[in-house]
């Protein structure tokens, strides 16, 4: 409970930031959206995809970076660094943190606007929720948009050798049928073009570790020593 409670306090005040002025007044809301639309999502979850009318898509996206897996996993497991990779990702919202049975979780909004057929922008808010196994170079995430679009991510990282790492990400799509379509397309490649862009942003140092990235994946240690 103390290391929860002293963790959670540092990340709000490190990423409460990153909520940007614009949104200072209604920082309240995005909780209760949050809180809400988890509570929704739960329910969903709760019934198989096929009793509750949804479709269920797979696909796997491997990719290999040059660069040792410690590394690569501290950074890719960071969202904020899909800012300006994903073609949808405005900003990211921060909710809650906390070690829920030992593993670090971290809730948060995406603002998106993502296109849609007829040409007009659709004005998302989708709901997320990430779990950091970073000792077993793993993290899942599960993320939830009205109205009814459920993703799956299980993000694995493997040693190739000292210098290549090897990245493959599971994504599992649920959605109502008129909606699984433009929900594996937009989703599948909007994933690869964040995998491409953080594959040239680390191997170039553009991206680089930081204590941050030890914050968000749950090491207070290492966020306060500044180092892996």
């Amino acid at each position: 409970m103390r290391r929860n409670g002293l963790h959670a306090i540092i990340f709000a005040l490190v990423f409460g930031c990153f909520t940007g002025q614009a949104h200072a007044q209604t920082y309240q809301q995005y909780v209760q959206i949050w809180n809400t639309t988890w509570a929704q999502y739960q329910a969903l979850e709760a019934i198989p995809p096929a009793q509750r009318g949804f479709v269920v898509q797979s696909q796997d996206l491997p990719i290999v970076i040059n660069r040792n897996i410690d590394e690569v996993y501290d950074i890719y497991a960071n969202v904020y660094n899909a800012i300006g990779l994903h073609p949808f990702l405005k900003q990211i919202i921060p909710i809650h943190f906390q070690f829920d049975e030992g593993v670090p979780t971290f809730d948060f909004i995406a603002l998106e606007d993502i296109p849609l057929p007829d040409g007009t922008i659709f004005h998302g808010v989708t709901v997320a929720q990430q779990r950091f196994h970073e000792h077993h170079h793993y993290y899942d995430a599960d993320t939830f948009d009205q109205p009814g679009v459920i993703t799956h991510q299980h993000i694995v990282f493997t040693k190739i050798d000292r210098e290549h790492t090897q990245v493959v990400e599971h994504l599992t799509f649920e959605a109502p049928p008129a909606l699984i379509g433009i929900a594996v397309q937009g989703g599948v490649s909007a994933h690869q073009a964040v995998q491409a862009g953080l594959k040239a942003n680390i191997e170039s140092g553009v991206l680089q570790w930081t204590p941050l990235d030890e914050l968000i994946e749950g090491d207070l240690g290492g966020f306060l020593s500044g180092e892996r």
